[in-house]
């Protein structure tokens, strides 16, 4: 279970967590049950003051002057600001070393979430050296300098808390879901792997032939990773988004010790570091723990990030042949990073369009035309640019390119002569609200949140604004974004068709091999 768990998409898509399409990965690591005995989900938080919330935050920056004085005139810890968020706030409050912290408290929640987030992804990575970002998620579940292997899991175990990881282009997260009385003792944890991780020959080995067999099974062996990352190279071309998450097959075969070593050097440091803690605990004697913990590790010099290289100009249609029983069609049209404008209209419209029985294009697609047997659409939410992108299994011996005439046209009679209905766009953002309320019941969703908003865009309203934009969004707001992004915009199309019948000789009949 737990390799599941750390499994990674390949090409990850709007923020879905590792666990959604991972594969088993095979027998490496040791068995970590979830365990049972407590529930993320609870009852909404009750309203909280934002002015009661900031009192109280400042009183706790006052208290924590004296055990943790700082240096030069430099606070040792300081609030940095507090923000509404759903039904509550978070505060930020960033270490002397650069190292940010992120509480979301709620007395009423039963657990805490704890995630460390990274800001560091496949973006991050050269040619030649892909898959370090991912890789990571594996080795900072070995040995520390201070601690052996299997220690982090099986205390986990022991606490009745669980643990997950994963990857985007932007970031790599690390999750903790913890029974409020040993939060103290998994802090302990998450710093002593963040500081003393040690780096060998025999863990690299060992994980990198995790990594290799996880490739295999959710990009080679599985047809629709196979046109997912056709899709992305295609689109994004050597933009630092053009290669896969998990890594290329060939660079996979040669990452190196100094490769990891140097990777983490650059990356793993304070200032692209940040806690986030959602659920019931006590910000003040959180923050002891941490600034006891954390306070401590050198600032370290912060990797250069140098400009992107642009993705291709013009859009491309590739036709690769798949391991599967009918054909698949993957469309991608580059859009905007998540924090445009024209970001909460592109999400809405995608709901407009797919992801329910009622909206137009799934409509039409499977049940209409009875083309497909599924078919979605999504928005991603990333630093630099995103895509629009549709999925499509088509039923047993119908035709992408059928699908793909369909989807045309759906989008050219949105933008002349079946403009969206109120009734639709009112459809759309009732989903899209009513999977932020689920988001947010949960702490674990609410760390998820704040993790992405901060280690992505760097403005934690921007999340609230984001919300109000969708509010805001009108049916000419669709039209205008249909138009400019995908009407007009760049995109690239993969066809995945299954293997042509072998002919036996004996028989003249075609068989498949």
């Amino acid at each position: 279970m737990r390799a599941q768990l750390r499994a990674v998409l390949a090409l990850p898509l709007l923020l879905v967590p590792a666990l959604a399409l991972a594969q088993p990965a095979p027998p490496k690591r040791p068995e970590n049950p979830m365990p049972t005995a407590v529930d993320v989900h609870h009852r909404p938080q009750a309203p909280v003051s934002l002015e009661a919330a900031q009192s109280e935050a400042k009183a706790i920056e006052a208290q924590l002057r004296e055990p943790f004085p700082g240096e030069g005139g430099k606070p040792a810890l300081r609030l940095v600001e507090v923000t509404p968020f759903g039904a509550g706030v978070v505060q930020h409050w960033q270490l002397a070393n650069g190292l940010s912290v992120l509480l979301a408290p709620d007395a009423s929640a039963p657990v805490v979430a704890l995630h460390t987030w990274v800001r560091v992804g496949s973006a991050h990575e050269v040619a030649g050296k892909t898959g370090l970002a991912h890789l990571f998620e594996h080795l900072m579940f070995k040995s520390t300098r201070t601690r052996p292997a299997g220690t982090f899991d099986r205390v986990l175990e022991q606490l009745g808390a669980s643990a997950n990881a994963m990857t985007s282009f932007d970031w790599t997260a690390f999750h903790e879901t913890v029974p409020p009385q040993h939060l103290a003792t998994v802090l302990e944890l998450e710093a002593d792997r963040l500081t003393q991780l040690d780096l060998t020959a025999a863990a690299l080995r060992s994980e990198l032939e995790v990594v290799r067999n996880e490739r295999r099974e959710v990009v080679d062996n599985d047809a629709d990773g196979v046109v997912d990352e056709a899709l992305h190279k295609a689109i994004y071309g050597e933009h630092p988004y053009g290669h896969p998450t998990i890594g290329t097959a060939e660079d996979l075969e040669k990452l190196s010790l100094a490769d990891a070593k140097d990777f983490h050097r650059q990356f793993y440091t304070p200032g692209r570091v940040t806690l986030v803690l959602a659920g019931g605990f006590d910000p003040a004697l959180v923050l002891r723990d941490i600034a006891r913990l954390y306070l401590h590790i050198p600032a370290g010099k912060d990797a250069a990030e140098g400009k992107p290289a642009a993705p291709p100009a013009k859009g491309s249609l590739i036709t690769t042949e798949i391991d599967a029983g009918a054909e698949r069609l993957a469309i991608a049209w580059r859009i905007v990073p998540g924090d445009h404008a024209d970001h909460p209209a592109l999400s809405v419209l995608a709901e407009v369009l797919f992801n329910a029985d009622s909206a137009r294009l799934q409509r039409k697609l499977v049940h209409d035309l009875q083309l497909a047997s599924a078919a979605s659409g999504s928005v991603t939410q990333t630093k630099l640019v995103g895509l629009f992108d549709v999925h499509v299994v088509l039923a047993p011996g119908k035709h992408a390119r059928d699908a793909l005439a369909a989807v045309d046209a759906g989008i050219t009679a949105l933008c002349s002569d079946k403009p969206v209905s109120e009734a639709e766009l009112a459809a759309a953002k009732n989903r899209l609200r009513m999977e932020h309320f689920r988001e947010l019941t949960g702490v674990d969703g609410r760390a998820e949140t704040l993790g992405v908003q901060w280690t992505a865009f760097g403005d934690l309203a921007g999340h609230a604004r984001w919300w109000q934009a969708v509010a805001n969004v009108s049916t000419s707001d669709l039209h205008r974004v249909a138009r400019s992004w995908l009407q007009k915009g760049t995109r690239a199309i993969v066809i995945g068709t299954p293997p042509e019948p072998r002919v036996s000789l004996a028989s003249g009949k075609g068989k498949r091999r």
